[in-house]
């Protein structure tokens, strides 16, 4: 199987692993598993580290990088046509508890999934907003 790790997957892996999932877990540990990450995500975790909402305990190039390469994860790098596939992912909205209609304009997740259907890639997080999408969901 190959899977796009979204940024929750690999920070729970990294810093709450008791958090993960049977079934991610398996396929995080599964040399079978063709691990992908993103530069999306390289990039969400450092504005998150710089807006003081992530603590990775030490550098985050050194920490991130030393994960990524200890999960023999492959780095995709974001190119033309996935940004322009942002363009054609359907508006998301639903109610939330109070009623009120919500959207989801994460641009992290929704390149993200624009990635994961260019590339033919399930995508392991455990955010089900990405349910609202076309693609497959591990966790």
């Amino acid at each position: 199987m190959t899977v796009l790790v979204d940024t929750s997957g690999l920070l729970f892996a990294l810093l709450a692993p008791e958090r993960l999932s049977p079934r991610a877990r398996r396929v995080l540990e599964d040399r079978s598993s063709a691990l992908v990450w993103s530069v999306a995500s390289t990039w969400e975790v450092v504005v998150k580290a710089r807006l003081g909402k992530l603590d990775l305990g030490g550098d985050v190039a050194s920490v991130l990088g030393e994960q990524i390469l200890r999960m023999g994860m492959r780095i995709l790098p974001v190119e033309q046509a996935h940004t322009l596939r942002v363009a054609s992912l359907p508006e998301v909205e639903w109610h939330d508890a109070q009623g009120s209609p919500r959207r989801h304009a994460d641009p992290f997740d929704r390149l993200l999934v624009a990635q994961a259907l260019a590339e033919g890639l399930a995508i392991l997080t455990p955010d089900d907003q990405f349910d609202r999408y076309p693609v497959v969901r591990v966790w």
